[in-house]
């Protein structure tokens, strides 16, 4: 009886190998079509030559089947490596700023900062993109009403990391008009693909947007700027955003259309904003409140506090001359204008985040054989 199994066996691992170079021969025999491959790589940015051709060979040439077949394979590998890698810290990354454009009531900017483990990916141009994805999508999904009915002062309001990271991902504003066709994603799912694609631990921050309430008066100017991402236009090592309203001294309910020169102002004033080693304020007017400016009675730390908050309306200006005050005065005085800065924000990437300490192997053995 054990000899006939025994004899059996030899024939049972011929026919097994037999089948499968027989199924490895049907498979390779499928060549990827050169054309659909080329629209795959276009199409989802970043994936290797051999997983397009392992995608069309797996779906016998069918394009949109082999789309499929890359994201979910896509999905799979950021989704194990993310669980692998959730507890490395993530230090480095970029700050990305997005503004829209001007319209009845002015315009609305949001600023996010996501991270990465090394200044090597935050320099890929696939992170770039996620990064001004995120921030284009906080401005166009995300209103910031809800955040802005609590204790904080200004148009510039935190806003929930977890709300964002479920909206659907919109497209790069940096990126041709219909250069892509791949379907929308959350967030949190770009993210994941991410982390399989570049192999670190990523991790969206913080989000804030310019919220502007429906009783607003004056016009909203709201300028964004960044610096340090390689000439990227909107993702750097550090972001920025200046809000400015805009009121006609022929009346409040007067149309303002805002001019090159103010236009100029924003944007200078967001740079000096990147240039600047603090802040975020709510300036109400530039003048210094009757308690303080009467010697009266107010708290030493009160007083530091307003001073803080107005520090960058003391410093020296790059545009115009002189201090931002007054700059703004004289632009405003030739322009007819009301012109008051009522928020700024300033974020540079990693900002107060702590290292963890590592361990030293090597000490930890010592102690270990003491023990």
């Amino acid at each position: 009886m054990f000899r006939s199994v025994f004899a059996a066996a030899p024939a049972r691992a011929l026919l097994l190998r037999n089948a499968s170079a027989y199924s490895t021969a049907a498979t390779t025999a499928i060549k990827p079509n050169i054309k659909m491959l080329a629209e795959i790589r276009k199409t989802i940015e970043g994936i290797s030559m051999m997983k397009a051709k392992e995608a069309l060979i797996q779906t016998n040439n069918d394009l949109e089947k082999a789309l499929e077949w890359v994201r979910e394979d896509e999905a799979k590998a950021g989704i194990k490596k993310a669980e692998k890698l959730k507890d490395r810290q993530a230090l480095e990354g970029l700050v990305g700023v997005v503004v829209g454009n001007v319209g009845e009531h002015g315009n609305r900017g949001a600023i996010v900062e996501l991270n990465c483990e090394t200044d090597f990916v935050s320099r890929n141009d696939l992170f770039k993109g996620l990064v001004s994805q995120i921030a284009s999508t906080a401005l166009l999904v995300v209103d910031g009403s809800a955040a802005a009915s609590g204790e904080k002062k200004g148009l510039v309001q935190d806003v929930s990391v977890e709300e964002l990271l479920q909206a659907p991902l919109l497209p790069d504003p940096s990126a041709a008009a219909g250069s892509s066709t791949e379907e929308f994603d959350t967030v949190q799912g770009s993210i994941t693909k991410m982390i399989g694609k570049l192999g670190e631990n990523i991790s969206l921050r913080r989000c804030a947007v310019v919220h502007i309430p429906e009783n607003q008066r004056g016009l909203v100017l709201t300028g964004g700027a960044t610096h340090g991402g390689d000439k990227h236009p909107y993702a750097g090592k550090m972001g920025a955003l200046s809000v400015l309203t805009l009121v006609s001294k022929q009346g409040g309910s007067k149309k303002v259309v805002p001019s090159e020169n103010i236009t100029k102002l924003s944007r200078q004033l967001t740079r000096h904003l990147i240039a600047s080693p603090s802040v975020t304020i709510h300036q109400e007017d530039c003048k210094i409140p009757l308690e303080i400016s009467n010697g009266g009675h107010a708290p030493p730390e009160e007083v530091d506090a307003w001073l803080d908050e107005r520090v960058l309306m003391r410093q020296p200006f790059v545009f115009g001359g002189g201090k931002v005050e007054q700059v703004i005065a004289k632009i405003a005085k030739e322009e007819g204008l009301r012109i008051k800065v009522v928020d700024a924000i300033r974020w540079e990437r990693g900002e107060g985040m702590v290292k963890a300490e590592t361990v030293d192997f090597a000490e930890e053995v010592r102690r270990q054989m003491e023990k």
